[in-house]
């Protein structure tokens, strides 16, 4: 999903993006968000996905009986969730916005961003800017939950993948590039769709967890936790993504 402006970030990659996460088991990734609401002890009526793709865990929550609201960065993203909407006839409201500068009409009572989305704001101050309109689209009480990787993940080349099989219709070769200094990887992602080929660059950027819990705190949130991803365990050494979460002041 896409956080931030980047050139060549999640352009023609929209039209394959379900694709791409056709094995992401997001049944659990459900549960596992339910479970960190009822550790928070709350429940939510609207919600906001802060830089939610193509939609796809907007459908599923909706189906949980969530009133749901999206929006993404990338205007093709937001495009095919629009259409995925139009075809199941779900009522999901969806936006094209920066995460760090959108300004909606609406307070929510829970906010969500999955998938690292948040890594792709390189920009320190840019990412507390989001932390703040979120904040500011938050009833008070709301929930805020989020994952972002690890500098771990990024050393350990978690984004070096690649599926050439020839019998696929989508194959695909990722690289990436871990600096250690800016802590930022920049991932190089070769597609091949039928006969079609194009290239994407992301960028993401590792942050701290005391430095994203600090932002956290002086954007308004209380309340906060960090968990290593799929538990309720503190984040450890070896952690290669962290889901914090937050209630707003």
């Amino acid at each position: 999903m896409s956080a931030t402006p980047q050139a060549s970030s999640f352009g023609p990659v929209a039209e394959v993006y379900d694709d791409l996460m056709r094995q992401v088991p997001y049944r659990m990734w459900i549960g596992y968000y339910q479970l960190l609401l009822s550790v928070q002890i709350v429940k939510p009526v609207t919600i906001l996905d802060v830089c939610c793709g193509t939609g796809s865990m907007c459908e599923m929550l909706y189906r949980e009986g969530y009133d749901m609201t999206g929006f993404d960065l990338s205007a093709g993203m937001i495009e095919v969730a629009k259409k995925k909407a139009k075809r199941k006839k779900l009522p999901i409201q969806y936006h094209v916005a920066d995460a760090a500068e959108f300004d909606f009409e609406t307070s929510f009572d829970a906010a969500l961003s999955f998938f690292d989305s948040l890594n792709n704001i390189t920009s320190p101050k840019r990412l507390k800017m989001a932390f703040e309109r979120v904040a500011a689209h938050l009833k008070p009480g709301g929930s805020f939950i989020f994952d972002m990787n690890t500098a771990y993940a990024f050393q350990e080349q978690m984004f070096d993948q690649q599926n050439l099989k020839a019998s696929s219709r989508l194959r695909y070769k990722w690289v990436g590039d871990w600096d250690e200094d800016k802590k930022l990887c920049t991932v190089t992602m070769k597609f091949w769709k039928d006969d079609d080929y194009f290239e994407e660059v992301h960028v993401q950027r590792a942050y701290d967890p005391d430095e994203v819990i600090l932002m956290l705190e002086d954007s308004g949130f209380s309340r906060i936790q960090a968990y290593t991803s799929y538990s309720l365990n503190p984040p450890q050494d070896r952690s290669d993504r962290i889901h914090f979460v937050a209630i707003r002041a």
